[in-house]
């Protein structure tokens, strides 16, 4: 799974910025983690339901970022989210935000996600249901790509 992106865009507000007119690091996270929601809900479950119904947390145990570019107010970010590795307790992933008329690589990053029980907030497996639904993933980014073809594809003819 690792190096295949799942990418969703996110419209930098002035909210997102600083003083100097720029995103604030610490929102390249919650752009982040947007993307994670996004690609739950495009696997067919958000995170929470997933959460509430196997009785599981997910909390970030550590993460990254590495700055490239800037990004300012008002520009759209592609965000990717990818899967670098999932173990029994862990799930790493992978980001990179690029701008989405530039390309450039404004950001890159990483997070590692630990599994939880609810009721007790003592480490446990990830359920069986939330690994095999996260392995759909590949099928997700080809098609994907897929449709970003063909929307390419149709506008060179239409």
């Amino acid at each position: 799974m690792a190096g295949k992106f799942f990418k969703v865009n996110v419209r930098v507000h002035w909210a997102d910025t600083d003083a100097a007119g720029v995103v604030w690091f610490g929102n390249f996270l919650r752009f982040f983690e947007e993307a994670e929601d996004e690609l739950f809900r495009a696997l067919g479950r958000t995170r929470m339901e997933l959460m509430e119904d196997l009785g599981i947390l997910m909390p970030r145990v550590d993460a990254s970022c590495k700055f490239r570019v800037p990004a300012r107010a008002e520009e759209v970010l592609e965000i990717g989210i990818a899967i670098e590795s999932i173990t029994t307790r862990r799930i790493s992933y992978r980001f990179e935000a690029r701008g989405v008329d530039s390309r450039k690589l404004v950001c890159e990053g990483s997070y590692r996600v630990a599994c939880i029980r609810q009721r007790t907030f003592r480490s446990t497996e990830f359920p069986a249901k939330l690994r095999k639904l996260l392995k759909r993933m590949d099928g997700l980014v080809t098609a994907q790509r897929r449709e970003k073809s063909d929307r390419r594809g149709r506008g060179a003819y239409h």
